[in-house]
């Protein structure tokens, strides 16, 4: 709970600093990239995790590892792991882009089919949903076997089971 809260917080802050700097892509990928280095590197989490360290050396190494990136973009990064917030960068960037979704009004869905989608059938399901929610989609999808037939499309909360699976259930219940 607190760490969704850090996350929203800071979010909140360096959007509107890479708005207000015209940088919202550059700094997402920054983010992200230190998030995944974060989360699949043990040594370099560890690392940056180890209170014996000092902070200053670890700003070095992510000053090494992160250079590329604009000195001012890297001084968000340096500024998380200041304040100690470097374990909620998962949480900081799930927020940036849920913020980056809403103002440029896309929507995540996630589907789920029993096969791969071909490029006809994920464009006129991309057409359709964006038809009735009036946004911009961003379709992931995922392939199940066990559901049979059918599909299982979730939009946020809601979630619209059209499973053959499903089907058989409430027939066998009933």
């Amino acid at each position: 709970m607190i760490k969704s809260q850090v996350g929203r917080r800071y979010s909140k802050a360096i959007f509107d600093i890479a708005e207000e700097k015209n940088q919202v892509k550059e700094i997402y990928e920054m983010l992200n990239s230190a998030m995944v280095l974060y989360r699949t590197d043990k040594e370099f989490k560890n690392f940056i995790r180890n209170p014996l360290i000092e902070n200053e050396q670890k700003k070095a190494v992510l000053t090494e590892i992160f250079g590329k990136d604009s000195s001012e973009n890297l001084n968000i990064l340096l500024y998380i792991l200041d304040k100690g917030r470097i374990n909620c960068i998962k949480y900081i960037v799930a927020e940036y882009l849920k913020i980056y979704y809403r103002k440029n009004r896309i929507l995540d869905v996630k589907a789920t089919f029993t096969k791969e989608l071909s490029e006809e059938q994920r464009t006129k399901l991309i057409n359709k949903l964006s038809q009735k929610t009036g946004k911009e989609i961003n379709l992931e999808v995922k392939v199940d076997k066990s559901i049979l037939g059918g599909g299982i499309i979730k939009i946020g909360d809601k979630i619209i089971d059209g499973s053959i699976r499903r089907e058989l259930d409430n027939w066998k219940k009933s």
